[in-house]
């Protein structure tokens, strides 16, 4: 497409939380306006909107936007995008870069708060209970880090650092992660889980990771092993979760990502013992937008001179 036709495109940012700082962060690049949501725009409106900055989209929504060239999301999933009308060659870029630092910290800290029993010890002073901890270490721990993208990675340095031992866990295993002791390939998975103390998901969703750690996975895992997943719902088996929980065969877990979000207050999963329920909120820092607002622009600038979007990404496409 000519570098041309992106000097001044027609640009909605479609935010509930973010959109309105995030304007702030586009000027003077672009004009643009902000709704909370597509359904809020009239359908004139939508007719003319060429860019589209957001994340979540409800089903067959993007079909009402005929002339969108360009969607830039503010997070990383493009699992959503097939039902919610995407029409195929549209450009597709993401903000994959900017919570790396902020999940990969999440995940170290809910890993610390199993280890030493934080859950617990915020219950005892409502019980006034008084007895010796079962605290593990992470220090000289095995850590099974699956999924060696950028999070997963940065998750490896800050183990790492603590003096943990990591094995990272990539698709094909050919190509050894940065940190890590060792690096093999999924169909690995449940032989190395054996060799390691605590297991940290970081995973993509694609129909290669749908429900990759099972039932087999977390019953190779050491008794007293903490779980955590940070990655995308659904590549950790809820329901062998639920059971390895329940069995006390985990110290336990905590799952920062759902398959219904918000979670309901009657889902059954609020109850399961040992298990944390985080809000998806990871990802989440105060200096966000401003990250967001400066990936947009670097790929704005990328189209602008004719080279291609550093951030694009392929839509249904495999994990490296």
């Amino acid at each position: 497409m000519n570098a041309s036709t992106w000097h001044d495109p027609r640009v909605l940012v479609a935010h509930t939380a973010m959109g309105a700082e995030l304007l702030t962060h586009l000027e003077p690049l672009v004009t643009a306006v902000r709704a909370t949501s597509l359904l809020d725009v009239p359908r004139n409106e939508l007719a003319e909107v060429e860019v589209l900055i957001g994340h979540h989209f409800p089903a067959h929504c993007l079909s009402l936007l005929p002339g969108l060239r360009w969607l830039h999301l503010t997070g990383t999933g493009t699992d959503h995008l097939s039902a919610a009308g995407l029409a195929p060659g549209t450009l597709v870029t993401n903000s994959a870069r900017v919570p790396v630092e902020s999940v990969a910290e999440y995940a170290l800290s809910a890993l610390l708060m199993l280890l030493k029993e934080f859950p617990t010890l915020s219950a005892r002073p409502q019980r006034r209970v008084w007895h010796a901890s079962t605290a593990a270490m992470l220090s000289g721990s095995t850590v099974l880090v699956v999924g060696a993208g950028r999070i997963g990675r940065a998750v490896i340095r800050k183990v790492s650092a603590l003096g943990a031992r990591c094995i990272a866990v990539t698709r094909t295993g050919e190509r050894s992660a940065p940190g890590a002791d060792r690096t093999v390939g999924a169909e690995r998975l449940a032989e190395v889980a054996a060799a390691a103390d605590h297991i940290v998901c970081c995973l993509p969703a694609t129909t290669a990771t749908r429900r990759l750690v099972n039932g087999d996975v977390l019953a190779a895992l050491p008794a007293g092993a903490a779980l955590v997943n940070v990655g995308r719902a659904g590549t950790v088996d809820d329901e062998a979760l639920r059971e390895a929980l329940e069995a006390g065969a985990l110290r336990g877990a905590l799952l920062d990502v759902h398959d219904i979000e918000p979670l309901p207050a009657d889902d059954p999963r609020w109850r399961i013992p040992g298990l944390v329920i985080s809000p998806h909120c990871a990802f989440a820092f105060p200096g966000e937008p401003a990250a967001v607002g400066e990936v947009f622009r670097d790929n704005l600038t990328d189209l602008r001179a004719g080279r291609a979007a550093r951030d694009a990404v392929v839509v249904g496409g495999h994990p490296g």
